[in-house]
């Protein structure tokens, strides 16, 4: 099977999902999260705004801001992400490819060695950390510098056995599902 038909046979197995199985699932998701060792020792995590599709992380950031965390969040530039910290005041509701970004008055984060946790989205995981995202690559140019740990988020429905891959795809550290 190749990359773009397991993402389409992926993206049909989640409209299957109803959106009340989608939210329980990712607060699950959520919930294993908060209560890992990782999550409760990082000071800046690397989340996302979810797409309809995706695995929901708004219990990540009511945990993370009730506890002080930096929130960083991935902003689409040219070919590339950049990092920006989270502040709610400055969010574009649809900012490129329709994801929820810090707007301009959001610094970027200059080192991203400062990054303690990094929840990623994928459309397709295997248990040994193989992740296939939405055919950019942004997320696999960007994690070729982080050094923290970096964790998959997904829906049970998007757990496969095997994935192509390609020499520049990176392998996550750990895959969170439901």
């Amino acid at each position: 099977m190749t990359k773009q038909e397991l993402r389409e046979q992926i993206k049909a197995s989640i409209e299957l999902m109803t959106i009340k199985e989608r939210e329980v699932a990712s607060i699950q998701i959520c919930q294993q999260i908060i209560g890992s060792t990782e999550w409760k020792e990082a000071n800046n995590v690397w989340l996302y705004a979810a797409l309809p599709d995706e695995v929901d992380l708004n219990l990540l950031f009511q945990d993370a801001e009730q506890h002080n965390k930096r929130i960083l969040l991935p902003v689409v530039d040219g070919n590339d992400l950049q990092i920006k910290f989270y502040d709610p005041q400055h969010i574009v509701p649809t900012g490129k490819y329709n994801i929820n970004e810090p707007t301009f008055h959001c610094p970027a984060l200059s080192n991203l060695g400062e990054i303690d946790l990094a929840i990623i989205p994928g459309r397709a995981f295997t248990p040994e950390g193989q992740r296939l995202g939405r055919g950019k690559g942004f997320y696999d140019r960007t994690l070729t510098s982080i050094r923290c740990q970096k964790w998959g988020v997904a829906f049970a429905c998007q757990i496969v056995d095997e994935i192509p891959t390609d020499p520049w795809d990176i392998r996550l550290d750990r895959i969170i599902n439901n």
